[in-house]
């Protein structure tokens, strides 16, 4: 069997992960399986003056080859339990998406990749907008992302949220 086929299928997974935008996201697509407060509604915990806060990610989640889309979920601060998605797009490679806290606010965001020197994954995830208490967020987080052949991914975060 040809060694580079695993390296190839890595590549490739990598690649569509990186490159995930998201219509609901953008605002101009139509709401999927997740949800998605009207982004014009405003939470009472909105803050005037955002503040700076500790942020650590963890999640776990799958690419879908056949539609671009991901979907991934696990525990946040600040957030909670969440729920993810986002979709490629193969043209820009952008991966964009939308976090969805249990209470439902959510958090939009970019992420940007690179491949360090031993083949390891480095994400960089930055808020975009959100609804609720988050309407005003900013901040950003990086860490490692753990890609399998089956494109089932692993994701740690660590790095700062103002809201």
């Amino acid at each position: 069997m040809n060694q580079r086929t695993p390296r190839t299928a890595l590549a490739l997974g990598t690649l569509l992960f990186l490159g995930v935008g998201s219509a609901v996201a953008a605002g101009v697509g139509t709401v999927g399986t997740i949800g998605v407060k009207d982004a014009t509604a405003v939470s009472p915990l909105v803050v005037q003056n955002p503040i700076a806060r500790p942020f650590k990610l963890k999640a776990g989640g799958a690419i879908d080859l056949n539609t671009f889309n991901i979907n991934f979920a696990g525990t946040a601060t600040h957030i909670g339990q969440y729920s993810a998605s986002g979709v490629l797009d193969p043209s820009t490679f952008q991966l964009q998406g939308t976090i969805t806290a249990a209470d439902g606010d959510t958090l939009d965001w970019i992420a940007q990749f690179s491949f360090g020197p031993l083949g390891e994954i480095d994400a960089a995830l930055t808020f975009t907008g959100g609804t609720g208490r988050f309407a005003n967020v900013s901040g950003s987080a990086t860490g490692l992302v753990a890609l399998d052949a089956d494109f089932m991914f692993t994701l740690n975060l660590e790095g700062t949220i103002s809201y």
